[in-house]
């Protein structure tokens, strides 16, 4: 197992990988982030985090510091100084070095950052969760895959002061997110979940969960979803790259629909472990 990043041009060991002081994401949090996970040393669905990360540096005016293949040549030298088969690529882009503290986002070089780490893969059992109804407390553009997380930990912070597995978030009665997930809703065997829009991040589990619903011949909608539709819901449950699919079972003292797992959340459970069972069998 090595530990080599990248940083600036420069393949460095991670303890020896510096930044300064006066670096803007350091400062003021002026960067985005982006998380690849990599089967058998082949990054997973490059091309659609890629893009995802160009439109963040898009929404914050940095130009992007290399093409898709300059990344692949990149991410690739990472992957090769390690042993794992299964990694998990955090890239990092900030604005860059600023000669003083200025809240100016003047031009400047940008800095860049490859960070793997082991990827630990799991097959568990679904299991349920329970959450809480926050307002949904951050900025106006959460499709931004931002460096300043402080609006998401403070509203993980609540749940878990509530004793509650995570946050559902909504504005002016409109479901959003999780704090740090995507919401499903199922009602009469049909499954609804948030549209894209500037106040939701689009995860690329999301994406894969609803390619695999129509594989299934699963209907999912996507349309605006409100409060009561939430509490009226047969099924919910969250999703992420780190929780796949995890069922939710009470809102606040609210207990959804009969209480347990609902048959479509194992349906998709499985149906999305089968998926990582085929990531695992063979590069993709």
């Amino acid at each position: 197992m090595s530990d080599i990043v990248f940083l600036n041009g420069s393949y460095l060991k991670k303890h020896e990988a510096n930044v300064s002081i006066l670096d803007r994401g350091f400062l003021f949090g002026d960067g985005v982030y982006e998380v690849i996970p990599v089967y058998h040393q082949t990054p997973f669905r490059l091309k659609e985090h890629l893009d995802r990360l160009n439109q963040s540096l898009s929404s914050i005016n940095i130009e992007p510091p290399f093409n898709e293949n300059e990344w692949l040549t990149h991410i690739n030298e990472i992957i090769t100084n390690y042993t794992d088969k299964h990694l998990s690529i955090y890239i990092q882009i900030t604005r860059g070095v600023s000669e003083l503290r200025d809240h100016l986002a003047s031009t400047q070089k940008p800095t860049v950052l490859i960070m793997p780490s082991p990827l630990t893969i799991k097959f568990s059992e679904l299991k349920p969760i329970n959450a809480i109804l926050l307002e949904d407390i951050r900025w106006q553009h959460c499709d931004i895959k931002s460096i300043s997380l402080l609006g998401n930990i403070l509203l993980k912070q609540e749940a878990l002061s509530q004793n509650a597995d995570e946050a559902l978030l909504h504005r002016n009665n409109l479901l959003t997110e999780g704090a740090t997930s995507n919401i499903f809703l199922v009602k009469n065997n049909q499954v609804f979940t948030p549209p894209k829009s500037p106040f939701i991040l689009s995860g690329i589990t999301r994406d894969v969960i609803i390619e695999i619903a129509q594989q299934y011949q699963i209907t999912i909608i996507e349309k605006e979803l409100t409060v009561s539709e939430l509490y009226d819901a047969d099924e919910v449950w969250v999703s992420s790259s780190s929780r796949e699919i995890s069922p939710v079972t009470q809102i606040n003292d609210k207990i959804v629909g009969q209480g347990g797992i609902g048959a479509i959340s194992k349906v998709m459970h499985s149906a999305f472990q089968q998926f990582k069972q085929s990531l695992l069998d063979s590069p993709r």
